[in-house]
């Protein structure tokens, strides 16, 4: 396996303006932050340096880990430094703007009230942005592997959460045996609510994972690695233009792909489908936006122009309405 590229800081690509649609605000968590609020808390993370949590070779092992970063953020000033620094690292790989998960479930089961994540994210997304110019709205992810019971209870508790933060409701964590059936009331539920529906699908489970939720109605389809194995699938998909927010670099890392240049986000872009790039969990797998679009560009041969499309992309895929599409084209035209 090749070595991994790096975006400098003069990079065309780093000072890309770019819209990201996948990454969670728990896998954006600094180390050095993280080591200091299990102090604070006296929280155990289980190694003598925080970096070696960010160490893993499969996803039930980023699971872990990510389960042991989250267990440091108990009040609302923790949760905001979370999503300030966040936005402060997003502006250095030039994203403008971002649709961020956020997973409560983590959180609600060490008896975090949801008010106190909700109070202190929101309040760091808005420092965030007028700070770093990073626009960010936010996505309730539920976990999976717990069932469609706990999934409604957060979907209830999220009722009061303002509409113009929260904007969607997906689904996160192992396809491995779970039923994905059974989350068809959830994204009926949420859509009466107002909100948007993606789902982690096709990543460490079958293509027919990404069907199921297709039909349930899903708006977006995250990951979606193996969506090719369905040709049917694939032609529904991009008939409907049902975006794809893959996240290549994420799937080596955690062995969903032996290597980047055997990733088939190409081939699924060259079937027609929406595809867009993201960096999941930035600080877990040390690499930012900029750097994925770096190492895309580099393994694939792509050209700045390419790279542009795949931006423009994240752009038609974000759940703002029209007008705020074109400022954002407007504004990265003229940037």
């Amino acid at each position: 396996m090749s070595e991994p590229v790096f975006a400098a800081a003069d990079s065309p690509l780093r000072l890309l303006p770019k819209v990201e649609l996948h990454c969670h605000v728990e896998g954006a968590a600094r180390a050095a932050t993280v080591a200091e609020l299990a102090a604070k808390h006296g929280v155990p993370l289980g190694v003598d340096d925080p970096d070696d949590l960010y160490t893993y070779e499969s996803l039930a092992d980023f699971l872990n880990a990510f389960a042991t970063v989250c267990s440091v953020f108990v009040e609302p000033e923790d949760f905001h430094r979370l999503a300030y620094e966040a936005a402060e690292d997003a502006a250095t790989a030039g994203t403008q703007y971002r649709e961020m998960f956020f997973s409560p479930g983590f959180h609600l089961d060490r008896s975090v009230r949801f008010d106190t994540m909700w109070s202190g994210i929101v309040a760091g997304i808005a420092d965030g942005e007028a700070d770093h110019g990073v626009r960010t709205r936010l996505i309730m992810d539920i976990d999976k592997p717990k069932g469609i019971g706990p999934a409604m209870a957060l979907l209830e508790a999220a009722r009061v959460a303002d509409r113009d933060i929260l904007i969607g409701v997906g689904g996160d964590s192992t396809e491995r045996g779970v039923d994905h059936h059974i989350f068809e009331p959830l994204i009926r539920e949420a859509k009466n609510m107002g909100l948007k529906t993606c789902f982690h699908c096709g990543e460490d489970g079958p293509a027919e994972n990404i069907a199921i939720m297709v039909e349930a109605g899903l708006d977006r389809i995250d990951h979606g690695t193996w969506l090719l194995d369905l040709p049917d699938l694939v032609k529904r998909v991009v008939d409907e233009q049902i975006p794809l927010t893959s996240c290549p670099s994420s799937n080596v890392e955690i062995g969903i792909v032996e290597s980047l240049d055997s990733h088939p986000f190409p081939q699924q872009f060259e079937a027609g489908a929406l595809v867009t790039l993201n960096s999941d969990d930035p600080t877990f797998f040390r690499f930012d936006l900029a750097d994925e679009y770096e190492r895309i560009a580099a393994t694939f041969g792509y050209d700045h122009e390419a790279m542009i499309k795949f931006r423009n992309n994240a752009i038609d895929a974000a759940w703002l309405d029209e007008s705020d599409k074109a400022a954002l084209r407007t504004e990265f035209a003229n940037g």
